[in-house]
């Protein structure tokens, strides 16, 4: 096999751009008078449409497009350049997979060293919601990100983040807040696929104008409105569903995903890092027989060490083969189904003609072993390699370098509650998390009162919660409790807090709690964990607070030692600073814990954490 120049320079394209000229071109080319630049010979291709395999079928490719697939004779097609790859001793040929919602800033990598990792597994496109670098830097942030999208050869797509902050009540404080007319500017960008997941079901219920408006201004351009609803009774969720809000990645339960289909939301199957819902959904086409049309797959947040060691979403794959999906069908799932949600069916999503050339060969079908990844006719990856060459690097402004800003050193004394009497026992509202799953919920616990503070004791699992404003120097920290998480010793403190990304830190003790969050603003973001009086790990994240500037093989070996000095202070299970970046969260229930205290999520208030004191 030898690889063309043109073939490995070719620009990439988000959409095709119809002409005259282009339809005579690949008129032309599908009748073999303008020769293919590339072609795959002796391929088992899985028909996405039919549902079936068709076995020793060819490919022709002529610029960006497929222009003929099925048994012709390949010579009409083959010019001097032409670049011939035979695909006999793969076992398949299936479209590029598609991630439907995933948020790039979870992998902590920079949308280059992103794009790297995911082709090498097969994924040629993501439609990325930007909401978190949104949340640090506003509408900066998303322009910074779909600047450097254009360096890459994955088909980037994003969203525009519809709630930023998640919320209109004043529940947290973000680093940035963007408006409709914000909204409706980013919705004229071709890399904008549609409006990103609307988590402030609230504000749709309370028919909140500025949120309508966003979701008005998507849907007079065509395009996909992303939904976040999880666990809402149908009193919330069908105002929520009347607005034509057409997916939804929070279903963790299959009653919650049957009783969204039967309302009109297409289901995104989420398995990510740490919320892992597709063992309990798969159940819908295993046991139930449910038609999969309306279903597909979707990772939300994956970090880095599990994009590298397990995959992106032929990961998700094979966890869907395993446990009872046809291949075929989870391969239709992750390609036309999804394209089809996002709208760019017309493109991608399946090898047929005039549409994008986007095509993964696979060693093994069932296991999804990536062999050889095409992106609009470039190949990109050859036998498991990323082979683009010369790639200019994207640089961050030094604004992105400088988001963390608390004003002054934090105390013990700053994040522990304090009362009104020297002792005693106060019943108070914890949150507990459940490993696994992104629900919490609000569990009464008691407390000692020592000393005029809530005090938590060493032989349980309730540890102290705090989040730390971080954006403009407030001063403002909530403080709580939190269970679930095991027998932590020591203090993790971090950046990464959805959505609006303040410091959250977690611990048994507050002098160590506070030594976390001093040196997480010392490196200006990003994690660390704390025992027995220093810092054992950290992961410096110095772009907006959530992301690295290094490769994605050196920040794979920084979160590999810091998931090891977790497991240390005796983290329960790998991926429990993800658990962790979700306390802040007010959009997902029960309860959470913001910069300005305890929030009842579906109350859409403030709650005091002391039920009552003895």
């Amino acid at each position: 096999m030898r690889v063309s120049d043109t073939l490995t320079n070719k620009a990439n394209m988000l959409r095709i751009k119809y002409s005259v000229d282009l339809l005579k071109n690949l008129v032309r080319a599908a009748k073999g008078e303008i020769k293919s630049d590339l072609i795959i010979e002796n391929a088992n291709l899985v028909d996405v449409v039919l549902g079936d395999i068709r076995e020793g079928v060819n490919i022709a490719v002529w610029s960006n497009y497929i222009v003929r697939v099925g048994y012709f004779d390949v010579n009409k097609y083959l010019g001097d350049d032409t670049l011939v790859i035979d695909a006999s001793k793969a076992e398949v040929v299936v479209p590029g997979f598609i991630d439907p919602h995933i948020h790039i800033e979870s992998s902590m990598l920079t949308v280059q060293e992103f794009a790297k990792l995911v082709l090498k597994h097969g994924t040629t496109t993501v439609a990325a919601d930007p909401h978190e670098i949104a949340n640090v830097m506003g509408v900066e942030g998303v322009k910074l990100f779909i600047e450097e999208s254009r360096y890459v050869p994955l088909r980037v797509f994003f969203y525009a983040p519809s709630c930023v902050p998640p919320t209109s009540s004043g529940l947290d404080t973000p680093g940035a807040v963007i408006t409709h007319e914000e909204v409706k500017e980013l919705l004229s960008y071709d890399e904008i696929i549609g409006l990103g997941e609307v988590m402030d079901f609230l504000g749709v219920y309370n028919c909140d104008e500025e949120l309508l408006k966003k979701i008005v201004h998507a849907k007079r351009l065509g395009k996909v409105v992303d939904g976040h609803a999880p666990q809402l009774p149908e009193e919330y969720l069908v105002p929520y569903a009347v607005t034509r809000i057409e997916g939804d990645h929070e279903s963790v339960f299959i009653d919650e995903a049957l009783t969204k289909l039967r309302n009109g939301f297409r289901i995104l199957i989420r398995e990510g890092s740490a919320w892992r819902d597709l063992e309990e959904l798969t159940k819908a086409l295993t046991y139930m027989r449910v038609n999969p049309r309306y279903l597909t797959f979707a990772s939300d947040d994956l970090d880095v060490l599990e994009l590298m060691n397990e995959g992106h979403m032929d990961r998700i794959l094979r966890r869907a083969v395993s446990l009872g999906i046809d291949p075929i069908t989870a391969v239709q799932m992750a390609t036309i189904n999804a394209a089809e949600y996002l709208g760019i069916h017309r493109e991608v999503g399946s090898i047929v003609p005039g549409k994008f050339a986007d095509i993964v060969i696979l060693k093994d079908f069932r296991h999804f072993i990536v062999r050889d990844v095409i992106v609009g006719g470039r190949l990109v990856v050859l036998n498991g390699e990323y082979i683009v060459p010369h790639e200019k690097r994207f640089k961050y402004p030094l604004k992105a370098y400088e988001t963390v800003r608390v004003g002054k050193e934090v105390t013990p004394d700053d994040l522990v509650i304090k009362v009104g009497r020297s002792e005693g026992k106060a019943k108070v509202r914890a949150i507990k998390v459940i490993p696994g799953k992104a629900v919490t919920k609000c569990e009464v616990i008691t407390v000692d009162v020592i000393d005029g503070k809530l005090t938590v004791s060493g032989d349980s699992d309730v540890l102290y919660v705090a989040t730390i404003e971080r954006h403009h120097a407030t001063g403002n920290i909530g403080r709580g409790f939190v269970c679930g998480l095991g027998r932590l010793s020591g203090a993790i403190a971090q950046t990464i807090a959805h959505d609006v990304h303040n410091i959250v830190t977690v611990g048994r003790s507050p002098k160590e709690m506070a030594m976390a969050v001093n040196e997480v603003i010392a490196m200006g973001g990003g994690m660390v964990a704390v025992s027995t009086g220093g810092v054992i790990a950290k992961v410096p994240l110095p772009i907006a607070g959530l992301l690295s500037d290094k490769s994605y093989e050196e920040l794979a070996h920084e979160l590999s030692n810091y998931i090891n000095a977790l497991k240390i202070l005796g983290a329960n299970y790998r991926a429990v600073f993800m658990t962790i970046s979700l306390l802040p969260l007010p959009v997902i229930p029960e309860i959470r814990i913001t910069d300005k205290g305890l929030v009842d999520v579906l109350k859409g208030k403030l709650v005091d954490p002391i039920i009552s004191i003895e």
